[in-house]
């Protein structure tokens, strides 16, 4: 046992002491940082699009100005409330909520509750300019003023020699040069591009569905309003002159019928609330938070954190076993240790560092967290204190333990067996299409976590330990605990066994790969 924590302790130290070992470490924190701040970048710097409006019918040009003014609303309302939340002065229990305080509070509500409504409810009430006024006494001191959103999809002049009066057809085909790039708008004197050309033909109430009626086919030769843009991603745009457009016809049809168009509003826009209970939940406890919702989705982080930590450690176990057989440092190694000895060491070893790994990673997001407060970090936050204030914990040491080493024990002979990493190459695929199973289905089996396909992945001991950790948190019937946790724990056994005799025999071969045969042969031999 000295040998083994002897040789666990000169592979930990020969991986720490390296330049890559600590470029790993901080390389995948630092990716999802930067990924946190390029999101935020991109939003407030998104271009400028330019659109024009052709309404040939003279019916719906206001309804599409509406919607482009409603998604500019709408930006607002989200930015606002984004910063009322993390400007906001902590509550004081004996300070009596005033109304403009309530209203605060029901304005964040009903914006997760049901956007829409926020909104027009925003604009009824007066906006940003009414909203800040009520606001202004709730935010802590030395808070930042509200900086409003500039308005992504602006109107655009028609370019010169365009005849509006032509069929469709025409008109886009005159219009294709600016679609395609090929040509620039000249807007306030400078050039831009041509972000979308928004026709509405004059026949195109002969295209409206109404129940009972045979779709007609919308294409560009159909009379049917016509959205054109080369940017196939951002929906945002036509999705809102559709929903306002939509909006504006079934308020012409309420008015055809007689019905009043805000009654229907009102009706549409009341709900009743739904209290979402936990009836394993203690009593009293039973409502169901955030940070319940939290616990729920936490073993998704755990799963991808082990894939992660242990792709990486069983990587290092490869490359370190593959380079020292190169180097003919195994063979220094073996004269004065047994191949058992050097390969649990290895084990051991490279475990700790995956160790490391994590917790370098955890306190790299809580310094993050600290040091950078804002209403994204205090969710995320908020996610952290119920991963480590959560019985999850037991479970992610066991599993992430038991699947390193389950995972490694097969890596580790696979490495014994080749001298470069490019022979290990074709035996790694199969194991690396096997890790990839789990990660693929993590979602899924959060959402059913007892469900057939999760049980059954369960008892595949090679899934076992993400399947499980998957289901931690939805307490899994006993039998799967406990019958699951005793074969992986013998398949652990059995592979760490074979592999030590592939291990013993490959660890000093030369020349090609084994072929299967061999490894069978291998397996067999009882030397």
């Amino acid at each position: 046992m000295k040998m083994i924590w002897l040789i666990a302790l000169r592979e930990y130290a020969e991986n720490v002491k390296t330049k890559g070992f600590w470029i790993g470490i901080l390389l995948f924190p630092m990716i999802l940082i930067a990924v946190f701040f390029f999101q935020t970048i991109l939003a407030e710097s998104a271009p400028t699009r330019h659109y024009i409006l052709i309404d040939q019918s003279g019916r719906y040009a206001e309804a599409v100005e509406t919607a482009i003014r409603l998604e500019h609303q709408r930006r607002i309302l989200q930015e606002f409330v984004s910063y009322v939340a993390e400007n906001r002065r902590e509550a004081n229990p004996e300070q009596t909520v005033t109304n403009a305080g309530a209203q605060i509070d029901q304005l964040i509500d009903d914006v997760d509750a049901d956007e829409v409504a926020a909104l027009e409810q925003w604009l009824e009430n007066g906006g940003l300019n009414f909203a800040l006024t009520m606001a202004t006494p709730y935010l802590r001191e030395g808070a930042p003023p509200f900086v409003t959103p500039r308005e992504q999809f602006v109107p655009a002049p028609l370019p010169e020699g365009i005849n509006i009066q032509a069929s469709p057809q025409e008109i886009i085909a005159q219009l294709r040069p600016w679609l395609t790039g090929a040509r620039q708008l000249v807007v306030n004197g400078a050039g831009s591009n041509l972000f979308a050309v928004i026709l509405i033909p004059a026949g195109v109430d002969e295209t409206i569905q109404r129940p009972g009626t045979t779709p007609m086919a919308i294409n560009q030769n159909s009379s049917g309003m016509q959205y054109w843009a080369s940017n196939l991603t951002d929906v945002r745009l036509p999705n809102a002159i559709e929903r306002s457009i939509n909006s504006t016809l079934r308020n012409n049809e309420f008015a055809m019928r007689g019905v009043d168009a805000q009654i229907v509003r009102d009706v549409q826009r009341t709900r009743l609330p739904v209290a979402r209970l936990d009836p394993t939940a203690k009593e009293g406890q039973e409502a169901v938070s955030i940070a319940d919702t939290f616990r729920q989705w936490a073993p998704v982080g755990f799963v991808y954190l082990m894939f992660v930590s242990l792709m990486q450690s069983v990587q290092y176990l490869l490359s370190n076993t593959i380079e020292e057989k190169s180097n003919r440092i195994i063979e220094v190694l073996l004269a004065s240790v047994t191949p058992l000895e050097l390969m649990m060491g290895k084990l051991l070893g490279i475990g700790i560092s995956g160790i490391t790994t994590i917790i370098a990673w955890l306190s790299s997001f809580t310094l993050f967290i600290l040091f950078y407060p804002s209403a994204q970090t205090a969710m995320l936050g908020q996610f952290f204190d119920v991963l480590l204030s959560s019985d999850l914990i037991p479970y992610f040491v066991f599993y992430y333990l038991a699947g390193y080493a389950l995972y490694a024990g097969i890596f580790l002979a696979i490495g014994s067996l080749c001298n470069t990493l490019k022979e290990a190459q074709s035996l790694m695929m199969p194991m690396m299409m096997i890790l990839m199973v789990p990660l693929v289905t993590m979602t899924f089996i959060a959402q059913d976590p007892n469900g057939p396909v999760a049980r059954i992945m369960s008892w595949i001991p090679l899934f076992t330990p993400f399947t499980m950790m998957n289901r931690a948190a939805a307490e899994p019937p006993m039998m799967d605990v406990i019958g699951t946790t005793i074969v992986l724990i013998l398949t652990i056994a059995l592979v760490l066994w074979l592999s030590g005799k592939i291990f013993r025999q490959g660890v000093l071969r030369t020349g090609q790969p084994p072929r299967i045969v061999e490894i069978v042969r291998m397996l067999r031999n009882r030397h």
